[in-house]
Formats: C-alpha cells, structure tokens, sequence
C-alpha cells in the first residue's frame, strides 16, 4: 500500500477527540501520521479545528521529546521529555487505538537547547564562532546522543517508519531568532560561513590528510575580502564562484565528502540497530533545490544505499521547479522507489496551494508513489481540502 501521511505536531492532537481527528485524517484520504517526537522552537499560527486546544500562536518548548524517553541510555548529552505529560502521551494513545500507520518524525541535531548546554559539541565557523542550534555530528557526543535517540524512539512504540531530519551540519541561514545581517545572503557565502571547523572537525580531517588550518584561513580570507567590498554577488555569480572553489580547492572538496561519509556511517550504524520491520527515511535537507543536500552532509545516493530511502521535501513555489526537482534527485538517488516526496499544499508553496495537483501527478509520473503533506495544524481548510482532491 502507498503511503499517505500527514506531518503533524502533538500540541494540535492533544486534548482531541481522537475519533473525530481520524474520521478527519480519513476522509483526507490520509493513512499515517508523521508526528513529531523530537522538535525545535518555534512559532506557529494555527488555523481554527474542530475540538482544537489552546489558541492561534504556539511556541513549542525547544528540543524537547514527545515520548518517554529511557533517559538512562544517554550519555553525555541528556534527554529532555517535554514537560507536559499530555503531551508525551499523545504517541501512545494513537498507538493504542491502532486506526492509523504511525511514522516518527525526528529532529536530531538542530537544537538550540542542547547547544546552549553543551556549547563544546555545536558547531564552530572558520573564526571559531559557536552556532548554538547546531550541535555537530563530529563530536564522538553528538554521534552517541543521535544514535540513542533514534534507537529509543524506535523502541518505544510500534512505529512503521522513522523519518531522521538533520543528521549532518544545519545550514547557515535556518531562521534562528532575530536573523540580522546588512548584507544580503547568496549560496557561496552562507557555504562558507556554514562549514565547520571545531575541534573534532578538524581532527577528523587530519586522519583524512586534509590541512583543516589552512583551509579555515582560506574561508576566513575569502569571507573577509567580500564583506569589506562594497559588492552584493548575483545568484548566477556567487553560485559559479562556489563551483570554482569546489574545483579549484582539492580540500575543500575533501572536507566536504568527508562530512557526507560521515553522516552516512551514522545512519547506517543506526539502520543497523533500529528492528528491521520499521522503516527508516531520511529528510536529507529542507534546502532548495535538492541538490544542495552536499551543504549538510548528505549524500542522496549513499544514503539512499544504507536505509529504506530520502524523505525530500520538494518545497517549491510551482509545480514546474517541483518535477525538474524531481527529475534530478530521482537520478542522483539512482532508484526512484528510494525517494518519498513532502508537498506543502499552501503558502508559499504551489501557487499558494493551487498546484498541488499538477506537482503530485508530475511526481508520479516520474515514479514516486509515496507521499506526505506538511503540516495539519498550520494549514487552513482549502489546503486540506486540496489533499483530499489528491486521494
């Protein structure tokens, strides 16, 4: 059977009648829940539902967990179950009524909260600068902590699938709070201010024969000469003057294929100890286009190779950039029945929504078949009603 799931956070189930909520998702033509159980900050605005508690703006609180986490399986970075058991139970009582496939969506290492614990494993730019909401996979700690985690999630309920968003490094721009700069932002050089240097970074690279040093003075020059000239590169400049420097700068292409093994040899370790009957996706970027996925560590085909397959978010603001999208990573995947397809069926994807159906039908006549909507309680009713024309 295709996968139909619907993301949704636990904060827009709790408190529900939960017959009424699947007599909903059912008649959307939706048979899994992709919930949340490990998730960031944030602030969300939420369309009026039937039987909703709270009100229109949510603040989740930061890197909590919506489950019961064996929190003595954690080393050095600690578990932290949100702090309202209603909240954590909501995995539970969906599980125990059994009507619908649950899928468990995990954030790993985007998290602003363990960053500001454990300042000594985020990640750290050219000139040393720590990014509290990224924790970086480099450190043996953050490695053991994502391992941990998606192994007690996968144990704690009868999930069919797990869906691990950010396994590698965050990107340099991802909405932390309050993102000021008087300069604009362009690919190569949110490249370069989002690579790594930290201790364990560097580290890593000197076993690979890579001069981490040198390279992180190369980007602190490059960096530097840009941001004192009174310039603002084009898309089509800054997106050529990274492919020079990826061609030109044999360790910075090092560096980077060294980030996408590693990411790889995580999820793979954790493919091998989550129980074969539940599968295991990987969201390998929320970047666009997909092609990006390098910037983060990931390797679309390699890791296409190592779990059940990618989760893309094909977020796009038409159709047209959704199925060239598709075309491309469905090569670079190399089996289009590894690739699973995320659609925003509203602003500001789609035409506002209006070209979900020509996104969809585009897909599937590339070959994929399984897919997931993002997210029920942020959209309003035409854009749910978009998704059930879809079924």
């Amino acid at each position: 059977m295709n996968t139909r799931s619907l993301y949704i956070y636990p904060w827009d189930i709790a408190g529900r009648d939960l017959s009424a909520l699947t007599s909903e998702v059912n008649a959307l033509g939706i048979n899994t829940l992709t919930l949340a159980t490990a998730y960031h900050a944030g602030k969300f605005i939420r369309p009026p539902r039937a039987g909703q508690v709270g009100g229109r703006v949510v603040f989740p609180e930061d890197g909590a967990l919506y489950f019961e986490p064996q929190t003595r399986r954690y080393g050095a970075i600690a578990a932290h179950p949100h702090s309202d058991p209603a909240l954590r139970r909501v995995a539970y009582e969906l599980a125990e009524r059994g009507e619908l496939g649950l899928s468990a969506w995990t954030v790993m290492f985007h998290n602003s909260r363990l960053g500001t614990e454990h300042p000594e494993f985020v990640t750290r730019n050219a000139w040393g600068d720590g990014y509290v909401y990224a924790l970086c996979p480099m450190h043996p700690a953050v490695y053991d902590y994502g391992l941990t985690l998606a192994t007690d999630i996968a144990s704690a309920l009868p999930w069919q699938s797990l869906s691990l968003e950010s396994p590698g490094w965050a990107p340099f721009g991802h909405g932390y709070h309050h993102e000021v700069a008087q300069v604009r932002s362009n690919v190569w050089m949110d490249t370069m201010l989002g690579l790594c240097f930290c201790s364990a970074c560097q580290s890593a690279a000197k076993t690979q024969g890579i001069d981490a040093r040198a390279l992180a003075a190369r980007v602190r020059q490059r960096v530097d000469g840009y941001l004192s000239a009174h310039v603002d590169a084009a898309p089509d400049q800054a997106g050529a003057w990274l492919a020079a420097d990826l061609y030109e700068d044999a360790d910075l292409a090092a560096y980077l294929r060294m980030r996408q093994a590693h990411v790889t040899r995580l999820v793979a370790t954790i493919r091998a100890n989550v129980a074969s009957n539940i599968k295991l996706y990987v969201i390998p970027t929320t970047q666009r286009p997909t092609a990006q996925t390098w910037l983060e560590g990931s390797d679309l085909a390699a890791l296409a190779q190592v779990c059940d397959g990618v989760e893309v978010p094909f977020y796009e603001p038409n159709a047209e950039r959704v199925i060239a999208d598709g075309v491309d990573t469905i090569r670079r995947v190399g089996d289009v029945k590894k690739v699973r397809a995320i659609l925003r069926p509203g602003v500001p994807d789609l035409g506002d929504g209006s070209q979900i159906g020509a996104a969809q039908a585009g897909l599937q006549r590339l070959g994929v078949q399984d897919f997931g909507y993002y997210n029920y309680g942020m959209l309003r009713p035409t854009a749910l009603a978009a998704i059930k024309s879809l079924a």
